[in-house]
């Protein structure tokens, strides 16, 4: 914390806020009371689902602004009351940074989205350029700085973001799972930048399932839980961070013999500009973890083996035939992918229609509901649950049309320790009965409760 930051009026207060999304029958946030300090970090926990997203968009006033719904309460900043303030007026004194990453991206290259905003504030061109170096440095975006986004990976574009907020330098920053995508380095790095900015007086609030990175700068903390807000003890950190229990362990239905043939093989793959990547060979029941750094071409090699791209040079064989001209749509019915972003895959009106697909059995349907833990919000549609809500629906309506390779791109990122077991419960379930599993992630933690091979890209 900043000095004589406890001695100061506070920078933002909260008192009896509630909010209530449209077409929902309670409130989602209820009796809200907050209080945060100037030069601060503050730490929002809670289950996947909780509310967390929701109150840092009642803060900015997105909601109920961009997302409907009823809100209630006061919000006052430096005694001013703000509630009646627009998201406009009141970016002028907080930042947020948004789960989905792509919804805050305006531009096509990486230099004009730094210095977009910039010119919208009216800055000076000089100190533009200025603040728009040194972010670049800060984010280690040099490299980029004249790539088109599109080329940027999740973790890159996340640091776009990141870069974007803190050149304004605002008051507030509200950060929304800001480390999901990151690498270790980048992890590390954003650290060392929230600690100076907090002892510069700036106060950050932050969700974050992966408690155990931030007790080292953590101030307070807070437990969203049953619509409300909770004080918890900084020391509570450690004991609420995730823990996933040993998967159930359980014999293997489809036997590996010497004979047995490779599900999925390639040879000499390339695309773009990236090097040439690992030669594959997984066999039915494997788990494959593609392991490496923001922008080394995980998700680029994930689209190759879908047929989303096609690959400059190289052969992919399934099942022992050569499908590599082969379209994504003939492609898909051997190959499930689950998208990072959950949002470009999900299309039904309802959470149950999702898994309830044509081709579909309904009890495999309603099996996957239940593992997943998604029976209790059956009726809602899709948009209105949280992002880790939205993953555990992506994967389920990919699993559901039982394929023999599973591509997943960084979904278990937003998942509280009982959500994350559960997908990795369906996920050794569908690998145990002959499935294969090629995934990404960062967290060291997924890694070893399923024991994957692991092979290095980049």
């Amino acid at each position: 914390m900043a000095p004589d930051a406890m001695t100061t009026s506070p920078l933002l207060q909260v008192a009896n806020l509630a909010f209530t999304y449209i077409g929902q029958p309670g409130p989602t946030l209820h009796d809200v009371h907050l209080t945060l300090q100037a030069g601060e970090l503050v730490v929002l926990a809670g289950a996947t689902g909780s509310g967390k997203s929701t109150l840092l968009n009642c803060l900015t006033g997105i909601a109920p602004d961009h997302t409907g719904g009823r809100l209630s309460g006061q919000v006052l900043y430096r005694g001013q009351d703000i509630t009646a303030w627009s998201m406009r007026m009141r970016s002028q004194v907080m930042g947020i940074l948004l789960q989905n990453v792509e919804t805050q991206l305006f531009t096509d290259q990486v230099w004009e989205e730094l210095v977009f905003g910039l010119e919208n504030w009216n800055l000076p061109p000089g100190e533009i350029q200025a603040l728009a170096q040194t972010a670049l440095a800060d984010f280690d975006l040099v490299a980029q700085r004249h790539w088109p986004i599109a080329r940027l990976s999740a973790g890159q574009k996340q640091r776009l973001l990141l870069a974007c907020l803190l050149t304004r330098q605002p008051d507030l920053l509200l950060l929304d799972e800001p480390f999901a995508f990151l690498d270790t380095a980048g992890v590390k790095q954003l650290l060392r930048l929230l600690r100076r900015r907090v002892q510069r007086g700036q106060t950050v609030v932050l969700i974050e399932h992966r408690l155990e990175l931030l007790q080292g700068i953590c101030d307070r903390a807070y437990r969203v839980e049953a619509g409300t807000v909770c004080p918890m003890a900084v020391s509570e950190l450690a004991a609420a961070t995730v823990s996933l229990p040993p998967l159930t362990s359980r014999p293997r239905q489809v036997a590996r013999g010497p004979t047995t043939p490779p599900v999925l093989q390639t040879h000499g793959l390339s695309w773009g500009g990236y090097p040439a990547f690992p030669d594959l060979k997984v066999f039915p029941g494997d788990i494959v973890l593609l392991q490496g750094d923001n922008g080394c071409g995980k998700t680029t090699l994930l689209k190759l083996l879908s047929g989303l791209l096609k690959p400059s040079s190289g052969r992919i064989w399934l099942q022992g035939r050569e499908v590599t001209g082969q379209r994504v749509v003939q492609r898909s019915q051997t190959v499930g992918f689950v998208l990072q972003n959950p949002n470009h895959q999900l299309f039904a009106d309802s959470v149950a229609a999702e898994l309830h697909q044509p081709g579909v059995a309904p009890a495999q349907a309603q099996a996957l509901l239940q593992q997943l833990n998604l029976t209790p919000c059956r009726d809602q549609h899709p948009r209105a649950l949280s992002q880790g809500q939205k993953r555990q629906l992506a994967l389920g309506a990919v699993l559901a049309r039982q394929p023999q390779v599973c591509l997943l791109d960084e979904i278990m990122v937003g998942q509280d320790a009982t959500s994350l077991a559960l997908m990795l419960e369906t996920l050794k379930t569908f690998t145990d009965q002959g499935g294969a599993l090629i995934f990404t992630s960062h967290d060291g933690a997924i890694a070893t409760a399923l024991a994957p091979e692991i092979i290095a890209i980049g």
